[in-house]
């Protein structure tokens, strides 16, 4: 599926027909957005015309928009620039979706025309289409205000979900303190899981917009390179947040792993001293439930033997939880 929008004489119109966008490009307009959205993951044979024939990308980068790339990076051409870049779509934090939230960016960029390539519908670009539509003076003000809207919406997305696993992270902290479960176990592990995903795209993004935000290119003026470098800043400040975050999830698993440990040991502790507290129940019990004569019956007689009996359990057992308690155990 294809749309674009372009600005002409100062009047920006909408426009989906790849005929009508061929007119358009020959008339050099003052700026031609075209958003492409690979459907099943493949361009039709008129998209494919449209990217070699009319605004003569090379095959390599269009290749590159067909296959995935697990790195972003900036290639440049003769009559144009290749922008390669991962995001995160992802509007709740359910971590088992976030493999599929991810997505991939590519943009081509040449004089006044800016091409978006993706395979699934990425409602940031449709909203950013439809507010320029509605004020293309100030969203469609040059190429270079295009380009900073659509690299900053994508750095903010990463950034809105890193805000959720922190948030995550903060609420696993008290939870692990306050009664560590297996399943806290299982969602640290997740996201670290997900940290190493969001590292992974985040931390090669960094030369992609290094690159706008360098002097003398020829692609972005000089009065913008202030937008990009405040992207590269952004950015950077977000892979100091996903370190900082590795490391708490590092801190997470020994705070859970000490936690289980002091949870056992704490009833361990309570079970041994049970056991020791009825350990003279069980003697007594073992030596007077044998069928034999005891000396004490000829002595005592029977009653007498059962109330001496009785005596010794209670006498040892206070006994032993009187010691318990002088030491301290309890």
């Amino acid at each position: 599926m294809i749309k674009s929008i372009f600005v002409n004489n100062g009047i920006c119109q909408q426009e989906e027909s790849i005929e009508n966008i061929n007119k358009i490009y020959s008339n050099n307009p003052s700026l031609l957005w075209v958003d492409i959205t690979l459907e099943k993951g493949d361009l039709s044979t008129d998209e494919i015309a449209l990217l070699t024939d009319t605004f003569k990308f090379h095959e390599l980068s269009i290749e590159d928009c067909l296959f995935p790339l697990y790195n972003p990076k900036v290639e440049e051409f003769d009559n144009y620039l290749f922008v390669n870049t991962h995001g995160i779509r992802l509007k709740t934090m359910n971590l088992a979706e976030f493999d599929e939230s991810m997505y991939e960016l590519d943009i081509f960029l040449s004089k006044n025309l800016i091409v978006t390539a993706h395979t699934e519908e990425l409602e940031f670009l449709d909203s950013l289409m439809h507010k320029a539509m509605l004020k293309p003076q100030i969203e469609l003000k040059s190429m270079e205000t295009l380009l900073y809207k659509i690299l900053s919406k994508v750095v903010d997305n990463l950034e809105h979900t890193m805000e959720k696993i922190s948030d995550k992270i903060d609420l696993l902290e008290d939870k692990v303190l306050e009664d560590p479960h297996p399943d806290d176990m299982e969602q640290i592990l997740d996201l670290k899981k997900v940290l190493l995903s969001m590292r992974k795209i985040a931390d090669p993004q960094r030369n992609v917009y290094s690159f706008f935000a360098r002097e003398n290119n020829e692609y972005i003026r000089e009065s913008y390179s202030a937008y990009f470098r405040d992207i590269t800043d952004q950015l950077n400040s977000l892979n100091k947040t996903i370190n900082y975050n590795s490391q708490m999830i590092s801190s997470l698993i020994a705070i859970y792993m000490s936690s289980v440990t002091l949870k056992l040991n704490e009833t361990m502790k309570f079970l041994s001293i049970i056991a020791t507290i009825f350990l003279p129940i069980l003697i007594f019990a073992s030596y007077y439930g044998m069928n034999v004569a005891f000396p004490e019956i000829k002595i005592l007689g029977e009653t007498g033997t059962w109330f001496f009996a009785i005596f010794m359990i209670l006498a040892s057992t206070c006994g032993i939880v009187l010691y318990m308690k002088r030491k301290k155990w309890f």
